[in-house]
């Protein structure tokens, strides 16, 4: 199995506390190592390539980037080995990728934005809603665009809350039940990841029934075309498409 494969696992259950853990009130923040992650994904994703029709020209200008976001990657199965378990030193290297993933983050958010043309950003910005799934809800640009009431804002946060303690239990603490902190299981990340889909999905089903028909129009109209987002993260025994070759 490709080290990258794994490591998209990590960084998707790290990002989904972060992003809750983010949000003071249920509004606003990002997550992730820098936030952005589907930008990253740009740089190596071929499926979101060939959705966005990133062109050869464009592919080569943000090579540079995609050679030091392969490098960060390499990082992580090393993290594993010196923690040793240890969960204070998991949290202490953990902080250290953090803050290089924040750094190449601002680095691929300016390149992205000189590089990518108008249609290629809106139809990156639809894939992340629904990547993000029932957190989209929570970013201020999409309450604005729904024009959400005081009163649905609220209901959006209980659902969001209740969501961030249920994820919280699965991947809390650096991993929790996935395995960070006694080194990364990844059976038990792709069973967590299961059940991570049903807890989105159950989540969206409440959002979605906090909106009226008019901001249900206009929600997929932010999210665009449906696009098969298990592509952009596959795990091995489910959890995201069928199981890719080593």
């Amino acid at each position: 199995m490709r080290a990258s494969r794994w490591v998209a696992a990590v960084l998707f259950a790290a990002g989904a506390v972060a992003v809750i853990e983010a949000q003071p009130g249920g509004f606003g923040g990002r997550g992730g190592f820098g936030g952005g992650g589907v930008n990253a994904l740009v740089l190596t994703n071929s499926a979101l390539q060939a959705e966005l029709k990133v062109t050869a020209e464009q592919k080569e200008k943000l090579k540079p980037l995609a050679e030091k976001q392969a490098a960060l990657q390499k990082r992580m199965p090393e993290i594993f080995k010196e923690a040793a378990g240890d969960k204070d030193r998991m949290k202490e290297l953990f902080g250290e990728m953090r803050e290089q993933g924040e750094k190449l983050q601002a680095e691929l958010k300016t390149a992205l934005d000189d590089t990518l043309t108008a249609d290629q950003k809106t139809r990156l910005k639809q894939v992340e809603r629904q990547m993000a799934g029932p957190r989209a809800f929570a970013a201020d640009d999409v309450a604005a665009g729904l024009k959400l009431t005081d009163d649905q804002k609220g209901k959006v946060r209980g659902i969001m809350d209740d969501l961030g303690r249920d994820t919280k239990e699965l991947f809390g603490g650096g991993g929790g039940k996935g395995g960070f902190g006694k080194g990364f299981d990844p059976e038990r990340m792709a069973e967590n990841q299961k059940k991570m889909e049903k807890l989105n999905k159950a989540a969206m089903a409440e959002v979605m029934d906090v909106l009226n028909d008019d901001q249900k129009k206009s929600w997929k109209e932010m999210v665009g075309a449906p696009f098969d987002t298990s592509k952009l993260f596959q795990f091995p025994g489910g959890g995201g498409g069928k199981r890719p070759r080593d």
